[in-house]
């Protein structure tokens, strides 16, 4: 079967992708394993760091959009975020208050899975979407022959690469035979900085379709700080982040887990991330959002990640030496650290350029974040759909 476009992943980049593509076009989307299968970030298995399946780990984004369009890898201008963003949040006019040191949380995060059947739905048959997972390409002058791991093969003009940061490199490596992957990988870092008092309670706007918080960035701009009030607990200094790293992932998606094992302080946290209730507080924990460079070494597996635990604790310790906040009371647990799920840089960037792969006019592109390397202090899931939506338009 002949397609115009293939594209290999079903996350928020596949879904960026096909909202770029030229609605005439044949597009077929190979959204992973029928039966989806996670990998962790360590042995607990509380943290997933990809997911081979319908939805990719879009299927658990938090849904955060910065405003501050800071690393917008390039391509994103003030127009295209506010157009791409009101296709989804027309409930939140940005009007001209764009850049913004604020983060949207919707009540309604975005959901590739969601979103790619509705459009498959309205696109006249020319939009298709299959539960099969790709074992390799070939690419010749004529065309692209993509085949699956259960030995169906389709063809394309075009193929876009949105498997994900994990799973993209082994792809190019078994269809190209030239080593692509860096065997290294960046993330985000969530750390604690400590404590504060005595400050303005963190103002929270709602809207139709969710919150705006406030962000604060220091004068060099490498981490992304957040204030949230301490409860319970947590006035205790470091003992939020010490729980928060027990139970392993951002509270704002853990409200049920903590409700069962009864932490108030979490808890608390949870009501505030996702509802913005209760800002106001006598004591005030600070966290950092840092990108790490070559966080971690790339392997296979359930569990393909290796901590470089220096390299993540020179990178903490600084957030928190950069703090932009006088009176920060600071953390003595520095080796406690929460993953970002924000994996990028996975594929070695000469090699794609040696290929022809991403060139402005190549029939094979990657649009998922293991071509990105840099992606800056904020959440770059948005930001990364739209780099997706724009290549595609372009192509």
């Amino acid at each position: 079967m002949v397609f115009d476009d293939i594209i290999v992943g079903s996350g928020l980049s596949a879904l960026g992708t096909v909202m770029g593509l030229d609605r005439e076009r044949r597009t077929l989307v190979l959204a992973g394993a029928a039966t989806g299968a996670f990998a962790y970030y360590d042995a607990r298995r509380v943290v997933p760091c990809a997911y081979d399946g319908l939805g990719g780990l879009g299927n658990n984004w938090h849904g955060v959009i910065p405003l501050s369009l800071r690393a917008n890898f390039g391509s994103a201008t003030q127009a295209s975020f506010m157009e791409y963003f009101a296709a989804f949040y027309p409930g939140t006019p940005l009007g001209s208050s764009l850049p913004a040191s604020r983060l949207f949380v919707p009540w309604r995060p975005i959901r590739p899975a969601r979103e790619l059947a509705r459009l498959a739905s309205q696109s006249a048959g020319r939009l298709t979407l299959r539960t099969q997972a790709a074992g390799k390409f070939h690419w010749q002058d004529d065309g692209i022959t993509v085949g699956t791991v259960d030995g169906v093969q389709y063809r394309c003009l075009r193929l876009w690469i949105a498997a994900g940061v994990l799973h993209t490199p082994g792809l190019l490596e078994r269809s190209l035979g030239q080593s692509c992957s860096r065997n290294l990988v960046s993330d985000h870092v969530l750390s604690y900085a400590g404590q504060l008092q005595e400050q303005p309670a963190p103002v929270v706007t709602r809207t139709r379709d969710g919150l705006l918080f406030p962000a604060h960035y220091p004068a060099n701009g490498q981490s992304l700080y957040t204030l949230r009030p301490a409860r319970f607990s947590f006035r205790k200094l470091d003992f939020g982040i010490e729980q928060r790293a027990v139970f392993g992932m951002p509270t704002g998606n853990a409200v049920a887990r903590i409700m069962r094992r009864m932490s108030p302080g979490l808890l608390a946290e949870a009501l505030y991330n996702r509802a913005g209730l209760f800002p106001s507080a006598g004591i005030y924990s600070l966290y950092a959002q840092t990108p790490v460079p070559d966080a971690y070494v790339l392997g296979s597996g359930a569990l393909p990640l290796q901590a470089r635990t220096e390299i993540i604790s020179r990178a903490t310790t600084s957030a928190r030496e950069q703090a932009p906040f006088a009176g920060l009371h600071h953390s003595r647990r520095n080796e406690f650290y929460i993953p970002g799920i924000h994996l990028h840089h996975s594929v070695h960037l000469p090699a794609l350029q040696s290929l022809g792969i991403n060139e402005p006019h190549s029939p094979v592109q990657v649009v998922d974040a293991s071509a990105v390397a840099d992606i800056g202090p904020d959440h770059h899931s948005f930001k990364l759909m739209l780099l997706a939506r724009d290549r595609a338009r372009a192509c």
